[in-house]
């Protein structure tokens, strides 16, 4: 009898324990992406508050570069590993990750010497502090790529606790690095001393990983699955490389346009009173790393009907989720900015671009649920598609409004192209939805 209960409550337990580790890896995801984020904020607000302005600027037009890097070996390689991991398992699972570990390496390795080639091109033409800024940036970019890796695969089977261990040593050493910076370097810090505290702490966490990614690889299938591997993620991720690329354009390209038409100066100005809305990362972010191998998972297993719920619910969360950080950030930004800088950084004008810009985020944040739709139907070229509109709006009204308001400019034109992007990849969502479902 009491063998036929404890069988009973080993059944209904299980059910338990599951449901609860559903909660669990959420929560870990967020708090990873709190530290993250956290760290990211005070890192580059630190900078922002003891660079000169100038100074500021260029390093956040290089950081750009950075982003866009991490965005091209997102689509190319980690979210093709997110998505087309998620359901395999044992030595599949591992020589496809095997594989793309690989890639990973040569794909960044090419990167960076292409950008230090550029580096020294530069320097040899007279352009001795945008030369050193670039070399700077290469030589950050390898180990920081590294890291990126290695936080996101761990997202795909939701081991989101080994990723929060990870993220906690490498963005900790990054604050650190960044305080120390300041202190001793002060109103003479610059984006080379800015990379150089990237660059070291994301090597920390790499050789960590490397550690943690252990169990993660089994490479006894040869180059030939390597490559076949290679082909797979390739063809998932072409699309939304190119796709990537665009959104970088819509979304960054603002501060190369303010950089050439107005100065590196009033980038620094832009990107010190918008960078107050990066409080809103640690739910986005946590979302985005979390959510396209759950989208994956559902579509696999419970279908496209399955799929619609589960958007349905994640929509109100993406809209709702943000709210309580992001409306004091569009009620009451002359005095956030006040007293994030006090003086510095004040005034009518940074006030509106700060509201303008939170507004912004969060037609941006809402979006991403018709792209988890996309991505778990694997329609990346259409993601490619709706994203040939933030070019075309970048390079037309996008550049007019900078020149007629300035850097107010900047945040018009890009709550512009977030409301147009919104309503296009909702429709290419319920298109290839139809589409996939007459099929």
């Amino acid at each position: 009898m009491n063998g036929a209960w404890t069988a009973i409550a080993g059944r209904a337990a299980w059910p338990r324990a599951w449901r609860l580790a559903r909660y669990r890896r959420p929560g870990w995801a967020l708090a990873d992406q709190c530290v993250v984020s956290a760290c990211n904020f005070l890192t580059i607000y630190l900078f922002a508050r003891t660079m000169s302005t100038p100074a500021f600027g260029a390093f956040m037009i290089a950081h750009t570069g950075l982003m866009l890097l991490t965005s091209m070996q997102g689509a190319l390689i980690v979210q093709p590993h997110n998505v087309l991991a998620a359901p395999l398992e044992g030595a599949s699972y591992r020589r496809f990750t095997a594989a793309l570990g690989v890639a990973q390496v040569l794909f960044t390795a090419a990167l960076c010497a292409a950008l230090a080639a550029a580096a020294a091109i530069v320097w040899a033409l007279g352009a001795t502090g945008a030369g050193v800024v670039m070399l700077a940036l290469a030589a950050a970019a390898f180990p920081w790529l590294a890291q990126e890796f290695v936080r996101r695969v761990l997202y795909t089977h939701g081991e989101t606790r080994a990723a929060f261990a990870n993220d906690a040593l490498t963005y900790g050493l990054q604050l650190a690095g960044a305080l120390a910076a300041v202190i001793w370097l002060g109103g003479g810090a610059d984006a080379r001393a800015a990379f150089v505290v990237l660059g070291a702490s994301s090597l920390a966490g790499a050789a960590a990983g490397l550690w943690q990614l252990r169990g993660h690889l089994q490479w006894n299938g040869g180059w030939l699955r390597a490559l076949i591997a290679w082909k797979e993620a390739w063809d998932f991720g072409k699309w939304l490389s190119a796709q990537n690329l665009l959104a970088w354009m819509g979304t960054h390209g603002h501060a190369w346009v303010v950089g050439i038409m107005l100065g590196a100066e009033q980038v620094g100005l832009y990107r010190a009173a918008t960078h107050l809305t990066n409080v809103i990362n640690p739910v986005r972010q946590a979302a985005f790393n979390y959510l396209p191998s759950r989208g994956s998972k559902v579509r696999h297993s419970d279908g496209q009907a399955g799929l619609s719920r589960w958007m349905r619910r994640t929509f109100w969360f993406l809209l709702l989720a943000p709210l309580p950080v992001a409306l004091p950030l569009m009620l009451f930004p002359g005095p956030i900015l006040s007293l994030a800088y006090g003086d510095r950084y004040s005034g009518p004008e940074l006030a509106l671009i700060l509201a303008l810009a939170t507004l912004a985020q969060l037609v941006t944040f809402v979006k991403f649920t018709f792209d988890l739709g996309l991505l778990a139907l694997r329609g990346t070229k259409s993601i490619f598609y709706v994203h040939l509109i933030p070019v075309a709006l970048l390079f037309t009204t996008g550049i007019g409004l900078v020149y007629a308001f300035g850097i107010v400019g900047v945040p018009l034109s890009g709550l512009l192209i977030g409301v147009a992007v919104l309503a296009a990849t909702a429709v290419a969502y319920r298109r290839l939805a139809k589409a996939q479902e007459a099929g």
